[in-house]
C-alpha cells in the first residue's frame, strides 16, 4: 500500500471512538466548572511552591525553548499553567481557550504577578483557527489540549501560525488513578489512541517531527469513595451500577492500609507524548 494514501486522520477518529473521553469532554461548560480547581495548582507555584523535578510542567519548560524576543502562542492554555512561566521569557503570549472561566483565572494569576505581555482568545482552536483570529507566532504549544476533534485540520492550521517551532502533547497514559480504575471495573480494552498516527500524519504534510514520551509524577486525593468517583467521572461515560460496586471494592482494597487518614492519597506515574518540530528557515 503506498503510505502517502493512508488515512491516518479518519484511524485516529476510530480510535477516539474507542477511548475513555466522550464528546463533552471538549464542551465550555464542563471546564468552565473546573476552572478554579485547575487554578489551584499555578497559584501554590506563584506562591513558592518548587515545582518537581518529574512534574509535567517542569519537562515541558525545560524542553519548549523560547527567546526573548520571540512570541507564543498557547493552545488551550488553561488558567496560565505554562502561558505563565512562558510570558516571563517570551516578548509575548497568546493565550487561547475555550472556558471564559480559565481565563479569569489566567488573567489574575498575571496581575498578581504584573504581567503585561499576554493577550487572550476566548475560543475554541476551531473557531479561533477558521475565522482569522491567530496569527503566526515563532512558538505554538498544545499542552494537553488536542484530544480530540478533526486532528488533521488541527495540524494543518499549526503548521501554518508556526513560524519557528511547535510542541504538542498527547496522551499514552493521562492519569494512572484512572486507568487503574478502568481495568478493575472492566473497561480496559478502552486506550488513548496512539500518537505514532500524529506522526504519520505530520509526514505526510512535510513536516518530520520528533517524538519523546514524558514520564511524570501523579498525585491525586481523595476524601472518601464518592470523592474518587468524581475525580474519574466528569473524563469518561457515566458507570453502571455494576462498574460502581467493582470501582468500590477496587477502592476499599487499594486504600485499605489508609483507612484512619482523613486525606487518602494515590501515587501514579502519567506518560505523554511530546511531539514537536523546528521549522526550517
Amino acid at each position: 500500500m503506498d503510505f502517502d494514501k493512508i488515512d491516518w486522520n479518519a484511524m485516529w477518529k476510530k480510535e477516539i471512538g474507542r477511548s475513555h473521553f466522550d464528546d463533552t469532554i471538549a464542551s465550555k461548560e464542563i471546564w468552565d466548572k473546573r476552572a478554579d480547581g485547575f487554578s489551584k495548582r499555578i497559584n501554590r507555584v506563584m506562591e513558592g511552591e518548587p515545582l518537581d523535578k518529574d512534574d509535567y510542567i517542569s519537562k515541558m519548560l525545560n524542553r519548549i525553548e523560547v527567546k526573548p524576543d520571540w512570541t507564543v502562542l498557547d493552545i488551550g492554555c488553561g488558567p496560565g499553567t505554562l502561558t505563565i512561566p512562558l510570558a516571563k521569557k517570551a516578548k509575548s503570549v497568546t493565550a487561547l481557550d475555550i472556558s471564559s472561566e480559565m481565563l479569569k483565572n489566567l488573567k489574575l494569576n498575571a496581575e498578581k504577578i504584573g504581567l503585561n505581555n499576554v493577550s487572550y482568545i476566548n475560543s475554541s482552536w476551531q473557531d479561533a483557527f477558521t475565522n482569522g483570529s491567530v496569527a503566526k507566532h515563532d512558538v505554538v504549544v498544545a499542552s494537553r489540549s488536542l484530544m480530540g476533534g478533526e486532528m488533521k485540520t488541527a495540524l494543518s492550521h499549526i503548521i501554518a501560525v508556526a513560524g519557528r517551532a511547535a510542541y504538542l502533547t498527547f496522551p499514552v497514559v493521562h492519569l494512572p488513578f484512572d486507568f487503574e480504575v478502568f481495568k478493575a471495573i472492566g473497561r480496559n480494552k478502552k486506550k488513548h489512541p496512539p500518537y505514532i498516527y500524529l506522526m504519520n500524519m505530520l509526514y505526510q504534510m512535510g513536516v518530520t517531527a520528533n517524538v519523546e514520551l514524558l514520564y511524570s509524577k501523579v498525585v491525586v486525593q481523595f476524601k472518601d469513595f464518592e470523592d474518587a468517583v468524581k475525580h474519574v467521572a466528569w473524563r469518561t461515560d457515566p458507570f453502571t451500577p455494576k462498574e460502581l460496586e467493582k470501582f468500590e471494592a477496587f477502592f476499599n482494597e487499594r486504600f485499605a492500609d489508609q483507612k484512619t487518614s482523613p486525606v487518602l492519597t494515590h501515587e501514579g506515574k502519567s506518560v505523554w507524548a511530546l511531539i514537536w518540530w523546528r521549522v526550517d528557515n
